[in-house]
């Protein structure tokens, strides 16, 4: 099943991390975003074989101004249940992708992932429950996905 990943348990998210990387036009760059589960060493690498459309890292993700931050495995649990809706929905439009949210877990030795494609019709959504997901005093999570938020949709 394609969506097995959303259905983490919060055991297996405590090796997990996923990115949301902007893909459209932009004039200025917008920095990726990356947030890991506590205690667990990010790799921007781990998610390139997991990509769908490309084995390569997308070209924000290179840029030297990554962001990143920490979640615990039931904050990551949360996040992956408020944004399941809007990320497993196909829109059948034509329109180009907006955001590449990519997540990956360690399991047996090994990795299990998923990239997923945002249209831009779903991007407001998909912060906003993104960021209502997030512990009340998880300020720095909060502080860089409003940040992002606000560089797409001013």
């Amino acid at each position: 099943m394609l969506t097995t990943i959303l259905h983490s348990s919060e055991d297996q998210l405590k090796n997990a991390q996923a990115k949301i990387t902007y893909l459209g036009e932009q004039h200025k760059p917008i920095a990726t975003v990356m947030f890991v589960a506590q205690g667990y060493a990010p790799s921007l690498k781990r998610f390139i074989e997991f990509q769908r459309n490309t084995h390569e890292a997308y070209p924000n993700d290179e840029l030297p101004y990554t962001k990143k931050f920490d979640v615990s495995p039931q904050e990551f649990r949360r996040i992956l249940s408020a944004i399941e809706p809007i990320v497993a929905k196909e829109d059948g439009s034509k329109s180009p992708d907006f955001l590449s949210f990519c997540v990956v877990r360690r399991i047996n030795g090994g990795y299990d992932g998923r990239e997923f494609f945002i249209k831009r019709t779903f991007g407001e959504q998909f912060y906003k429950k993104l960021i209502d997901a997030l512990d009340r005093e998880n300020e720095a999570g909060r502080t860089i996905l409003n940040k992002q938020f606000k560089n797409l949709f001013p």
